[in-house]
């Protein structure tokens, strides 16, 4: 048995379970625990850190994407590679067994 979560309204939207109400406590908490003179640069090192972590998942996604484009090509140009040799091996075998049929 699964329970739906209420459909989300207004401008608001939930993130990561907590609302609006839980979101502006969980501020007022942060505001008395560490005071208003240090909220400010512990809020900038926050999205800095949000930041770099989202650069480098971007940068991880790209390495994985262009290995993956390195894989496809080497498969494709081995493929290629059998087709060409094979095709060449056709024609010469059939220059041979003419040659035979020949002599």
């Amino acid at each position: 048995m699964t329970i739906a979560a209420p459909p989300i309204t207004g401008y608001i939207k939930r993130m990561f379970g907590v609302g609006a109400q839980e979101m502006v406590i969980i501020g007022l908490i942060a505001l008395v625990i560490f005071g208003p003179s240090s909220l400010p640069k512990m809020a900038r090192d926050v999205g800095r850190f949000v930041s770099e972590a989202r650069r480098s998942i971007d940068e991880f996604k790209e390495e994985l994407t262009s290995v993956e484009d390195d894989e496809d090509d080497d498969k494709k140009s081995r493929k290629r590679s059998r087709k060409d040799r094979d095709e060449t091996d056709g024609e010469s075998n059939g220059k041979a067994d003419q040659d035979e049929h020949d002599l």
